[in-house]
């Protein structure tokens, strides 16, 4: 038995989202950033096509083929997200530390055949869970705004609604505390609204926090075949959760706003979900020195529940303040996730050094979101129209020094946003080593995460983004 004992990794995801089910969610689901062992992290995720090590059941199945003996392995994770915004003359700071189990796993290998096969060879069974994506972070906007607000969004949404059938979780709390005002009838007569902070003049700032995962439980069987050919496939059972507080504050620092000193508005969001896949792969060595790989990736096809609502609370100018809560609100939907496309390559230079490279090619156009309830219309539209095609790289490099190893990596992630209308690249290096003798294996990574991404506090035609730097 073969246990891994330790990685260190420092990452960080991003997502802009509301209350309701829209394309952000999509995306977020879609766009996977797989940890698992340290080993393979280390040398970024390039395990398509060098088999033997756990992470490779949610790469290329195939990998489980190259197994020749049977382990036990998991990964314990320390991850630190930080986040950098700037808005204005504002630079603001916030992290966040999470202690998780990157992977655990179990490998079954069985010889079949006897020795006097040529051909088939082993039969591996593997059964376990590796990370797919972590969603804990904390980040901090601030902002002066001398144009508009909050409430300026609300208009517009609000624009052509009778009062009673305003969002209860939006306009409708607007609306209770007087930020929403005095109806009047536009020339065509159509109902539109009124609000004390249309002109902006307000201090603005958000505190967001983050946190969930989602881990995928394999099951895979593999098998070789003279040493050649290696096949496997895989079902995967992903399940995930995500959580979100999100505290947004507007505040009338030169007091020029009569009887208003300042609104919070507070959310809350919770979403569970699981789902089904399947893995199918092929790694072939026609020499020893060189294999090539090819992996499908099926869609995700998840069941989802969200749990969510709302608080407002108005502030005045004598120090009184008033709150108002949102009902509860719950949601049942379907989501799926795009399929993938992995190719890879592996070399081996005088058995003491490995250089592998990965490329993944994801659709996220191809994500949809469905229900019984409601048509996902729109939504679905805003999938095609702002995301697009990209292609993923990644490259690693292993120096083995028995029995110590060394390893390298690079990874770049393609923006998934059509038109350049946001940035979304990650760059990722890592490193790590690793002790490995007859019985046991230890191994350490290090993973560092860059990404840039504009974030909206509200509708992009009012209000300018803030940039942040996620690390």
């Amino acid at each position: 038995m073969k246990i891994f004992i330790f990685s260190l990794i420092t990452m960080v995801l991003f997502g802009l989202t509301g209350l309701a089910q829209n394309s952000v969610d999509v995306l977020r689901y879609s766009r996977t950033d797989l940890g698992g062992t340290a080993r393979a992290m280390g040398m970024g995720g390039a395990f398509g096509s060098v088999g033997a090590d756990f992470t490779s059941l949610s790469i290329n199945p195939a990998g489980i083929g190259l197994y020749k003996k049977s382990e036990f392995t998991f990964t314990p994770t320390f991850y630190i997200s930080r986040a950098v915004s700037n808005m204005g003359d504002y630079t603001s700071d916030d992290s966040r530390t999470n202690f998780s189990m990157n992977n655990y796993g179990l490998i079954l290998a069985n010889p079949i055949g006897g020795k006097k096969n040529s051909g088939w060879k082993y039969f591996q069974f593997g059964v376990g869970v590796n990370r797919l994506s972590d969603f804990n972070y904390n980040s901090v906007i601030e902002n002066d705004n001398p144009k508009t607000s909050l409430m300026s969004d609300y208009q517009n949404q609000a624009f052509g609604t009778y009062p009673d059938d305003l969002n209860p979780f939006s306009t409708g709390l607007a609306w209770y505390h007087y930020l929403l005002e005095d109806t009047v009838r536009t020339g065509s007569g159509v109902l539109a609204y009124t609000s004390p902070l249309a002109d902006g003049g307000v201090y603005q700032l958000q505190r967001k926090k983050t946190w969930g995962s989602i881990n995928e439980l394999n099951i895979s069987f593999g098998t070789t075949y003279s040493d050649i050919f290696y096949i496997g496939g895989s079902v995967g059972f992903p399940f995930l959760r995500y959580f979100e507080e999100n505290m947004y504050m507007e505040e009338d620092k030169a007091d020029t706003i009569n009887n208003f000193y300042k609104f919070i508005k507070d959310d809350y969001l919770e979403t569970h979900g699981n789902g089904v896949n399947f893995k199918v792969g092929l790694i072939v060595r026609p020499m020893g020195w060189f294999r090539f790989g090819l992996a499908f990736h099926s869609p995700t096809w998840y069941s989802m529940n969200d749990y969510y609502y709302s608080s407002m609370t108005r502030y005045y100018d004598d120090g009184t303040h008033d709150t108002k809560d949102s009902p509860k609100g719950y949601f049942d939907y379907d989501l799926n996730t795009p399929m993938k496309l992995v190719g890879s390559a592996t070399f081996t230079i005088a058995r003491f050094m490995m250089i592998s490279a990965d490329v993944e090619m994801v659709d996220y156009t191809r994500g949809k979101l469905s229900s019984y309830d409601y048509q996902f219309r729109d939504e679905n539209e805003q999938v095609q129209s702002k995301y697009q095609a990209a292609l993923n790289y990644k490259l690693g490099a292993e120096i083995r020094l028995r029995p110590m190893a060394f390893r390298a990596g690079v990874n770049y992630f393609a923006s998934p946003y059509a038109d350049d209308i946001n940035d979304g690249r990650i760059i990722k290096l890592s490193a790590g080593m690793g002790y490995r003798d007859r019985n046991i294996f230890v191994d350490l990574a290090y993973i560092y995460t860059m990404k840039k991404e504009d974030y909206y506090l509200y509708d992009p035609k009012l209000i300018n983004p803030a940039t942040m730097d996620l690390y």
